[in-house]
């Protein structure tokens, strides 16, 4: 069963982003400095997809892991890359957006871990990721701009340097469909993306 009021994609024009980077430090010399870091993260592991039309348009809700590296000169930034995410694109106009969860496995038991949200535009994600540092201790919230595709993951992302721009507009309501046929006892798959992980 399908709701036609499932949801309404609106790509603004890719525009910068101009959002820096920024780590504060939680100890007695507080201070915030500049923060940036480049990664992908093109291994795509328990990937499940689902897709159903509305409208007119196709959409499809994808929940995966992606894993890779990520560079930086702070250490806390610099190692193995896991994002734990979820996204949902109109897949008619490109348009779309993700919600997941990062963690950066730093030198030194040094790291970070904290949350993603981006919007997505034509292959292109571009949002914002607030994470808690440690080793030292902080916070990092900066720009994420990156080439995304569910089938093969974060490909030349940035972190505190992101240009590239998406916007999408979600609107109320849901996409029905059993996942096994009607009338196996399996609850309908609901596919609803809300801007929380």
């Amino acid at each position: 069963m399908m709701n036609k009021k499932l949801w309404i994609g609106v790509a603004a024009a890719c525009t910068a982003l101009a959002v820096a980077g920024l780590a504060a430090a939680h100890n007695r010399d507080a201070g915030v400095q500049s923060a940036t870091a480049t990664f992908n993260a093109t291994s795509v592991t328990e990937k499940v997809q689902a897709t159903c039309t509305a409208g007119g348009d196709t959409y499809a809700f994808t929940r995966a892991i992606y894993t890779g590296t990520a560079t930086s000169s702070d250490p806390r930034l610099s190692g193995p890359v896991t994002i734990r995410a979820k996204s949902l694109v109109d897949t008619t106009t490109g348009v779309g957006g993700l919600v997941g969860r990062i963690r950066i496995d730093g030198t030194d038991s040094s790291g970070a871990y904290g949350v993603v949200r981006t919007a997505i535009s034509n292959g292109q994600a571009a949002g914002v990721v607030h994470a808690k540092l440690h080793g030292p201790g902080g916070w990092l919230l900066a720009s994420l701009g990156s080439g995304f595709d569910t089938a093969s993951g974060f490909s030349s992302g940035t972190v505190g340097a992101a240009t590239t721009g998406a916007g999408a507009i979600f609107s109320g309501g849901s996409c029905l469909r059993a996942v096994h046929g009607k009338g196996n006892g399996h609850k309908p798959l609901r596919l609803r993306f809300e801007l929380r992980y």
